[in-house]
């Protein structure tokens, strides 16, 4: 019976590395023609690509894939200083905090300016909290720094965006019932602020 569960687990395991490996081929082979399909697709002749007229069989290197890291150095400078000079202009003590805030939105997948304009709306971006570090009106406790609160917040909104909600119209309900629109208008006009900086 052993060998058989063995026996079993082998084929599963065999079966799982053969799809990984036949998945990552198609993306590679995606990502380093698409290019090329694109190209052809703006010509003035024909609009339309499909895909038999695309046939090439050249093998990529994976070691020559690279990813820009100036290009996505440079975005995360900019979302950086939108949100420190928002913050900045408020005199808010969270404005030191602007990459924290942009390294948890990346991590997490959320909006860069969602946790820092709620810390706007819920103590003016960290001046009047009603417990220490918690600039957001987050749960009934303080947190140990402004980083903790961050993350942890912001890991908090991840569970609304897992369920859908990624806009503070669709958080708004559960975030601030009791004036959910109003609050919701707040954070967004906070958050097109910060975008305009």
């Amino acid at each position: 019976m052993n060998t058989l569960n063995t026996r079993n687990n082998r084929i599963f395991i065999a079966a799982v590395a053969v799809f990984l490996l036949f998945s990552l081929s198609a993306n590679i082979y995606y990502y380093t023609n698409g290019r090329d399909i694109l190209a052809q697709s703006t010509s003035k002749e024909s609009s339309l690509v499909y895909a038999n007229e695309f046939n090439n069989t050249e093998q990529t290197n994976v070691e020559k894939i690279t990813v820009d890291t100036e290009a996505v150095s440079a975005e995360f400078n900019r979302k950086v200083e939108q949100i420190g000079n928002y913050l900045s202009k408020r005199n808010a003590p969270l404005a030191k905090y602007a990459d924290v805030f942009v390294e948890a939105a990346d991590y997490y997948d959320i909006d860069y300016r969602l946790a820092a304009a709620i810390s706007v709306i819920e103590s003016n971006g960290g001046k009047y909290t009603f417990r220490p570090y918690n600039a957001w009106g987050w749960g009934k406790s303080g947190f140990e720094s402004w980083e903790d609160g961050i993350w942890t917040v912001s890991k908090g909104l991840a569970k609304y965006y897992d369920l859908g909600l990624t806009t503070p119209r669709l958080i708004a309900s559960s975030y601030c019932p009791p004036s959910a629109d109003a609050w919701a208008s707040k954070v967004s006009y906070v958050m097109n602020m910060i975008s305009y900086q």
